[in-house]
């Protein structure tokens, strides 16, 4: 992997976004160019895919593989894909140059979501006042053409959407699923080696959850099964392609195994998700191109799901959680990694933020860095994807001579000081204390004191972690990146 060079054009600006696919490709020795901040998108704010396409083509003539959200090529960014009003003939366009690049190109594109709130901070306007009433049709909808709704709970629900919100939202709707399926012909026809096609912030009756449906008919129609794949995620896959890249350039293939305390924890279904655990598992796995066996013995890498509980850490913070299943989760990755065994443990028992019990519960018994990798942020997807994508790229760098000691210990840590310290803990204190509605994004203005609050927290939660003594946050790092306290971003250096 060593000098192994990928250039991604990720979904957004955000470093879940754009930093840590480069995070997860320096633990193989491989690196990540991203393209200048002025190219990129500024929240509600476009990129310039003008300028995001003359920086492919020029990075593409010297990288191995490149790895590209279509949504940023095409509209901007992920939140202007929600936003714009450019025609999806004028946003496939911007897609042609792919046609011209010689490495392969592994992309991704999101069906659109529906949220369930009344808050428009990354919608149109309308969602301000309808946005639960546009879930609530969505749903209402998906169940009428299961032909399991009835005729007046279809006309109540689109009586409680004003008719000019209703009709946008499914022009954007109507736009975005051509565009869909233009990037699966992209696919068909060999310009794109890989497609995943992921859902947003989905829930299992929802119109997104049927176009994603009908988007999985074709794939299977058009015998793609192979190279595109169809699962609930969206802010990880970049980390998942790259990781793919990382995996397609090894010399073997990479053996994933899946388990989690119990067997059939893994038939749950997560918040935001429209399918069982266990399929999103499998289908990050084959995203990071790498192969699920049935049994632990024949594996490369050990999976471990903590199961979906209930909870959710951004607005109904859970009071209490399954510590019996927390600590078996622990003890079996304990035992794997005290036998040699490479193994990544994805947390994804609350939504939006790591399980404080399970945390506990592995750092009782092993230091974090003997993990092979670790997330438990947002969705079950975000978190599958991040976990297998890190655990993918520790075992090919172990493998093929590559491995970054370093690198790896800071994406752990980092994972962790973010999704244990700051999701499970220290947001919801700084929450709190600010006061207001919990199911609506809380803004900050920039120069906030809350994010020195938040920089000397996390440094206290740092410390406590078994393994983290040679670490802390870099002073003056701390920021919100789209000024709202739901992500944090900061950089972790080794203590000088």
């Amino acid at each position: 992997m060593s000098g192994f060079q990928i250039a991604l054009v990720p979904l957004d600006e955000r470093p879940v976004c754009a930093g840590l696919p480069g995070m997860v490709a320096a633990v193989a020795g491989a690196g990540v160019t991203t393209p200048p901040a002025e190219l990129m998108p500024r929240f509600r704010t476009p990129g310039d895919p003008a300028g995001l396409d003359r920086w492919l083509q020029e990075q593409a003539m010297s990288a191995h593989a490149v790895v590209v959200a279509l949504e940023t090529l095409g509209h901007g960014g992920l939140v202007p894909s929600r936003l714009g009003a450019e025609t999806s003939r004028t946003i496939s366009a911007r897609w042609e140059m792919l046609c011209d690049i010689a490495v392969p190109v592994h992309a991704s594109t999101v069906v659109m979501r529906t949220p369930d709130a009344d808050d428009a901070t990354e919608e149109p306007e309308y969602y301000e006042s309808c946005g639960r009433a546009l879930h609530r049709l969505s749903a209402v909808l998906h169940e009428q053409a299961d032909g399991t709704a009835n005729d007046q709970s279809v006309i109540a629900a689109r009586r409680a959407v004003p008719a000019a919100a209703r009709r946008d939202f499914f022009a954007r709707r109507r736009r975005n699923h051509e565009l869909n399926l233009h990037a699966l012909g992209l696919a068909a026809d060999g310009i794109l080696q890989t497609l995943v096609v992921t859902a947003d912030d989905t829930a299992a009756v929802a119109v997104g959850t049927a176009e994603h449906e009908w988007l999985s008919h074709w794939v299977d129609w058009l015998e793609l099964g192979d190279r595109v794949l169809t699962y609930p995620g969206a802010d990880e896959v970049g980390a998942v392609l790259v990781a793919r890249a990382l995996v397609l350039d090894s010399a073997a293939p990479l053996r994933v195994s899946i388990e989690a305390d119990r067997p059939e924890a893994l038939d749950r279904l997560a918040a935001y998700e429209n399918v069982p655990v266990r399929v999103t598992a499998a289908r990050q796995v084959a995203a990071a191109g790498c192969v699920v066996v049935a049994g632990p013995g024949d594996a490369d890498l050990h999976l471990l799901v903590h199961a979906p509980q209930s909870g959710d850490w951004a607005v109904a913070p859970p009071t209490s959680t399954d510590t019996a299943a927390a600590e078996a989760t622990a003890g079996r990755a304990a035992a794997l990694v005290h036998a040699g065994q490479a193994v990544a443990v994805a947390d994804c028992a609350q939504g939006n933020g790591a399980d404080p019990a399970l945390v506990a519960a592995l750092t009782s018994r092993i230091p974090i860095p003997a993990l092979a990798g670790y997330a438990g942020w947002n969705t079950a997807g975000n978190t599958i994807g991040t976990a297998v994508a890190h655990g993918a790229a520790t075992v090919v760098g172990r493998r093929d001579g590559t491995f970054d000691p370093l690198a790896h210990e800071r994406l752990l840590l980092h994972r962790l000081t973010e999704d244990w310290a700051y999701m499970a803990i220290v947001r919801g204190a700084v929450r709190a204390e600010r006061g207001g509605d919990w199911h609506r994004h809380l803004m900050v203005q920039a120069g906030d004191p809350v994010v020195t609050v938040i920089e000397s927290r996390l440094t206290q939660s740092l410390a406590t972690v078994r393994g983290s003594s040679g670490w802390r946050i870099r002073p003056g790092s701390v920021h919100l990146p789209w000024q709202r306290l739901f992500e944090v971003g900061f950089e972790l250096e080794q203590v000088p």
